[in-house]
């Protein structure tokens, strides 16, 4: 949702939002906010993925802005992979993979949308997790496609099991 109020790309990318907030022709976007299963599900994916930055040579991001036209729009996924080396700058440039994981107010014609933006912006992996519908999604020339199973590859992270994520989300909120 934008907010109405034009501001320049400068006092954006100088501003910390709470929560965050996306940059869209001078507007700024709100971002769903995450709750339970989704930040499970964007810790458990981190905590993967991290676990194999060292040996496939790779940095993971969480919530990091990256830019999709410059000066114009700048988006914050909620996961984003770089190849290293990368030049370590306040706004990441081309990630090699980006991840959205819905909340409960979103839905997969909005995701498709910022989707189409990452493709457009030369992003070569996008992929979408739905953990209330355990459910997965890439997206491609072809547009947002459902995976099944749910388990995707990437040559720079490997093969995630979303499945196995999904599994180890369910076990997670009932440990005590």
């Amino acid at each position: 949702m934008l907010t109405g109020t034009a501001i320049p790309v400068e006092e954006y990318l100088r501003t910390s939002y709470e929560p965050d907030m996306e940059y869209v022709d001078g507007q700024l976007v709100e971002r769903s906010v995450g709750e339970h299963r989704h930040s499970r599900t964007q810790t458990i994916l981190i905590s993967l993925m991290h676990s194999r930055e060292a040996e496939r040579g790779f940095e993971v991001f969480v919530e990091q802005w990256i830019v999709i036209q410059p000066g114009r729009r700048y988006r914050v996924p909620d996961v984003c992979v770089k190849s290293v080396p990368h030049d370590p700058t306040p706004v990441v440039e081309r990630p090699d993979l980006v991840v959205e994981i819905l909340s409960p107010d979103d839905t997969l014609t909005e995701a498709a949308e910022k989707c189409a933006e990452y493709f457009r912006a030369g992003i070569p992996g996008i992929w979408v997790a739905d953990p209330y519908r355990k459910a997965l999604y890439s997206y491609g020339a072809d547009g947002l496609r459902l995976v099944n199973p749910p388990v995707l590859e990437n040559e720079l992270i490997g093969a995630v099991d979303f499945a196995a994520l999904f599994a180890e989300l369910d076990r997670s909120g009932r440990r005590r």
